[in-house]
């Protein structure tokens, strides 16, 4: 039987959880954008050929905190005590854009060390004999193949980014979970509400999934 109090309910929903949905891409999209950049610099940095003894240290330290701690109470030391210490005032989509990205450093530094060290070796003396500075060794031959590689597990990375992101929701970030508690604290459905946010995630990790085959498929042809 058709229920129209159901169908009134989704249809007044779906327009707040979809401007949701938005802004999780958004900060989730932005957050994976920054870990994929300052994780190239650390995985190439970190690698076996480039890795320098006193740098190397600071490196790994970096990775072992943020990939050992929660990412809730890295959450919270960026939003209340990082600008508690330093007299600065962080506004909580920037709080959390900062979270997420330092935290995916941390887990795309060490995919990207591993898809470098994976390749052969006998390709950097290659790259030298015929010439090969470097910065073109890695620009042309090394970090493509490292990143083909590794693209489903930096695919992965940004769909459990996605996911991650709804613990914002503690901070006042008007991501998807966020806005599904403000829905049912108004219409006390949370079975429905939660149930459709829940296929929003869904949907959104699987858009990423989807993603990831396509470019595959592309790389590999």
């Amino acid at each position: 039987m058709f229920d129209a109090g159901l169908w009134q309910t989704y249809e007044s929903a779906l327009p707040l959880l979809l401007k949701g949905s938005l802004m999780t891409v958004l900060i989730s999209g932005i957050g994976i954008a920054a870990g994929f950049f300052l994780g190239c610099i650390f995985g190439i940095l970190d690698c076996d050929k480039l890795r320098r003894p006193w740098l190397s240290p600071i490196l790994r330290s970096y990775v072992t905190i943020f990939r050992g701690t929660p990412l809730f109470v890295q959450l919270l030391i960026v939003y209340f005590a990082l600008p508690d210490t330093l007299g600065i005032e962080l506004s909580p989509i920037s709080a959390g854009i900062i979270t997420l990205g330092l935290n995916s450093t941390a887990y795309l530094a060490e995919v990207i060390r591993a898809g470098i060290n994976a390749l052969d070796p006998g390709q950097w003396e290659a790259s030298y004999i015929l010439g090969y500075s470097p910065f073109q060794t890695f620009r042309y031959i090394i970090l493509p193949q490292a990143l083909r590689n590794v693209m489903p597990a930096i695919t992965n990375e940004f769909a459990t980014l996605i996911k991650e992101s709804s613990i914002l929701m503690v901070i006042g970030v008007p991501e998807l979970l966020k806005t599904s508690k403000d829905i049912v604290a108004h219409n006390l459905k949370p079975m429905e509400i939660y149930v459709l946010a829940a296929l929003f995630y869904l949907a959104m990790t699987y858009a990423v999934a989807l993603g990831a085959r396509f470019f595959e498929g592309r790389a590999k042809s």
